[in-house]
This record gives structure tokens, sequence and C-alpha cells, in this order.
């Protein structure tokens, strides 16, 4: 049985709000107008279409603001120091799990900046595979990528249990049968690993609130 962990709302912890404000005012516009036009701009560059100076470009010519050089690695450096926010109870969950030789991967939509900081970390010794989206040139929710870590890994779906914090991405998986449960915090996820390697049957156990990414 494989545990498929996602990273951001899951592994990273949410970042305080002056950290996620400091993006907004590097392009000089209010956080309201900043983050959906992030987000609308996001699954290109999550998927390795784009590099880090052409999603700025596109981000920024969006809000209409000019993206020099200066303020482009600006951004990216502020977008990637959000990435560094860790839940600790989780990695202490999983790393639980991987002492009781649990085999863990992880999943991650993440462009080659996060995904190349992400490898680099101690912590992420404990996963035999890492999968990004940059990589594989797919991204969550999209039940493509979920057949290809299957590929991957030499595991049929059901010998899988994937933990993410978005509905979308745990409904996507479970299309094709892997056992998915949706993230709502660290101590939920250490009881169901807990289970799972006591030899429990997997089950779809739901949150009643999903974290935001």
């Amino acid at each position: 049985m494989w545990i498929v962990s996602d990273y951001a709302g899951v592994i990273s912890d949410r970042p305080p709000q002056a950290a996620t404000d400091s993006l907004a005012r590097a392009v000089e516009v209010d956080p309201a107008q900043f983050w959906p036009v992030y987000w609308q701009e996001r699954d290109p560059y999550d998927r390795g279409a784009v590099d880090a100076a052409g999603y700025w470009d596109r981000v920024c010519r969006r809000l209409d603001r000019e993206a020099t050089e200066d303020r482009v690695r600006r951004l990216a450096a502020l977008d990637l120091r959000l990435a560094t926010y860790l839940d600790r109870g989780t990695l202490t969950a999983l790393r639980n799990a991987h002492d009781r030789r649990v085999p863990l991967a992880l999943l991650s939509n993440a462009p080659r900046e996060w995904a190349r900081l992400i490898d680099r970390q101690p912590w992420a010794a404990m996963f035999t595979h890492r999968f990004f989206s940059t990589d594989l040139e797919l991204a969550k929710p999209d039940p493509a990528i979920f057949r290809e870590v299957c590929r991957r890994l030499g595991a049929e779906p059901e010998e899988i249990t994937f933990v993410d914090d978005r509905r979308e991405n745990v409904e996507a998986a479970r299309t094709i049968g892997i056992d998915a449960v949706l993230f709502t915090g660290a101590a939920r996820l250490s009881a169901h690993l807990a289970r799972l390697s006591r030899g429990g049957v997997p089950g779809r156990q739901d949150g009643s609130q999903a974290r935001a990414k």
C-alpha cells in the first residue's frame, strides 16, 4: 500500500498574511485584485509550459503592470518563500508512517522552482518517489496525472491512498479507483495512517472542511 501525499496545504502550511500580501505589494495592486490573476495564470506554470519569467510576465500584463527584470525576480523569490512554511504535525505523521516501513510518494502541482526547492529539503528523502506537475507536464485534477503516478509506481489504483486538501483533486483520484482522503488536519491524518499501517481497510473519509491551498 502506497501513501501518496500532496504538498501545498498538506505538508506545507498556510503562509502568514504578511507573506502573501507581499506579492500583491510587489505588483502595487490590492490583494483582492492580485490573487485571482495569480491562480488563473498558474496552470501553464505548474505544467512546465512557461518558465517563471513567462508566468510573471503574464500576471503583470493582466494587472496592467510592467514586468521589469527586477520585479519578476522579486516576485519569483516571494512566491518561492510561500513553499517554505511547513506543517510539522503532518511531517511527523508521515515520518511515523515511513518508520513503520509504509512506502511514501509525493504528488504536487508545483512549478520547477518549487519542485527543486522541495527536492533539496532533508525531509524529502523519506519519499521514495516525488512527482511534480512541472516534470510530468500534467496537473491535478486531471485524472491522467493519477494514472501516470500509478504507472510509475508499478501499483494498481486500489494499492494507493492519496491525501490532498482540495476536494476536486480527491474526487479526480477516486474516478480511477484510488482511495483518496481529504486532508483536514495532521491529527486526523496521523490516525488514518496508523490504521493503514495496522492493516486497516482504506476508506474514503472526508473531513467537514477543506483547507485552502
